[in-house]
């Protein structure tokens, strides 16, 4: 049972195991999962290529402002110089782009890299359930393109083991979120703006997905009268990643003055402090303890977690006014978590990373990562909605699927692997777990690119 445990442990709590890792946890699996959350730092990528907010927010407004000053330029040029503005306007582009694809490459290359080696992956589990929990697009614009990685180290990893009141409010009122949900434009009516404006329109967009999908859920007792209330309270809010240099990560003057009543509580007038006692609220709200922890029970265990577990982990939420730690103890430490057979298919991103982990390849390039996540429909930070990507058990296993991931471990084998002895390998793997017919196949494999791919493709890696 330990021997099971010990595999249940790297795979449904963690990213797949490195060599050797079940043999040396086998004697205590679940202290293995539950002392991973105490350890501090463990989420945070240590990558000196990740920019911090102020220095990547400086580098996008150098790369912005001459782009906006040679357009406004151009616009008045004369036909003499309107060639040579041209060619300016499309080399500042290019400089743009350039600088958008080096964020981005740094940005998934530190989050693979960290994935495949930590020692620590349920807490990069963690960060990957809450990064989708609270999702974001990175093709949704040019801020989200540079900010996206930048959000889930300042909103999730920052708080992957604290409370989630800090998380959500992070998260909420982040650029990356302001812009992806529309709130960098919502104005209230009776703002110095609106009224100036005349005819503006609150933007509903992240006030309706923070009562339905990041806190109280679908059923979690709101109306439309609490949604346009919190939309008022948000306003104003617009993430401070312009390109114009004064631009503040809050606009007073585009803010709804005067009270908002929240599920019937009332909140005085405060400007950009008005919305963080609802978020606050919000957070431990026991609706909001009873989403999350149905949410995080089914995203480990799987579609049939037992009432158990969910009760567990509510209580746990609940107890502590939101402690994320607690509730991750709770879940590494509760019998329902361990003995459900595996059930839930590992989604396309997590089986690249299992993969890297398992043959020690680590420095993958990233256009190689961004364009095997897109072609096994599971790109990374884009999923199709707020929603985030689904979470059901065979969520990933539609349509071309298995032949995506087929295509995936051949290309991988072939350009990336070094290991020749793949029986070597999956005995450092698996030990005595190693599957006889797999074992088998592995030494009758033409050659050791097939034997990888076979042990790659073994049911094992595809479901936790």
């Amino acid at each position: 049972m330990q021997a099971d445990a010990a595999l249940t442990a790297v795979t449904r709590f963690g990213l797949g195991p490195k060599p050797h890792d079940i043999a040396r946890i086998r004697s205590d699996p679940r202290g293995y999962v539950r002392d991973q959350c105490f350890v501090d730092g463990a989420a945070i990528p240590d990558d000196p290529a990740l920019m911090d907010h102020d220095t990547l927010r400086q580098a996008f407004r150098n790369a912005q402002l001459p782009f906006r000053e040679a357009v406004r330029t151009l616009r008045d040029a004369t036909d003499d110089n309107r060639e040579m503005l041209e060619a300016a306007r499309q080399a500042l582009a290019q400089d743009r782009r350039d600088m958008r694809r080096g964020i981005q490459e740094a940005e998934i290359g530190g989050r693979f890299r960290h994935g495949a080696t930590t020692d620590n992956p349920f807490v990069e589990r963690l960060v990957l359930f809450w990064s989708n929990h609270f999702t974001v697009n990175f093709r949704m614009g040019i801020v989200l393109a540079v900010t996206t990685g930048l959000f889930e180290r300042e909103a999730i990893r920052a708080n992957v083991l604290g409370y989630f009141e800090d998380m959500l409010s992070t998260a909420v009122l982040h650029p990356a979120m302001l812009n992806y949900l529309d709130n960098q434009r919502s104005i209230g009516p009776n703002s110095r703006a609106g009224r100036r404006r005349g005819n503006v329109k609150v933007n509903e967009n992240l006030a309706r997905e923070v009562l339905e999908l990041h806190t109280l859920g679908v059923n979690g007792g709101y109306t439309q009268d609490d949604v346009v209330e919190l939309a008022l309270a948000l306003t104003g809010w617009r993430g401070g990643f312009s390109a114009r240099e004064r631009s503040p990560a809050f606009a007073r003057r585009w803010h709804e003055p005067g009270y908002r009543t929240v599920l019937g509580k009332t909140y005085p007038a405060g400007g950009a402090d008005q919305v963080r006692p609802i978020l606050a609220d919000l957070a431990k709200h026991p609706a909001t303890a009873k989403h999350l922890a149905g949410k995080l029970a089914r995203h480990f265990v799987g579609d049939t977690a037992s009432q158990a577990l969910i009760a567990d982990l509510e209580t746990a939420y609940r107890d502590t006014g939101g402690d994320l730690r607690e509730m991750a103890i709770v879940l590494a430490e509760h019998e329902d978590a361990w003995t459900p057979p595996p059930a839930k298919t590992v989604p396309p991103y997590d089986f690249m990373v299992a993969t890297a982990r398992a043959t020690g390849v680590n420095d993958v390039p990233v256009q190689f990562i961004r364009q095997a996540s897109r072609a096994m429909a599971h790109e990374i930070w884009s999923a199709p909605s707020p929603a985030g990507w689904p979470d059901a058990d065979n969520a990933f296993l539609g349509g071309d699927s298995l032949l995506e991931r087929v295509d995936f471990a051949r290309a991988f084998s072939r350009r990336y692997a070094t290991t020749r002895d793949v029986k070597g390998l999956a005995d450092s793997l698996y030990g005595d777990l190693l599957d006889p017919f797999l074992e088998e196949a592995i030494v009758r494999a033409e050659d050791h690119y097939q034997g990888l791919v076979l042990l790659l493709m073994s049911p094992t890696f595809h479901r936790r």
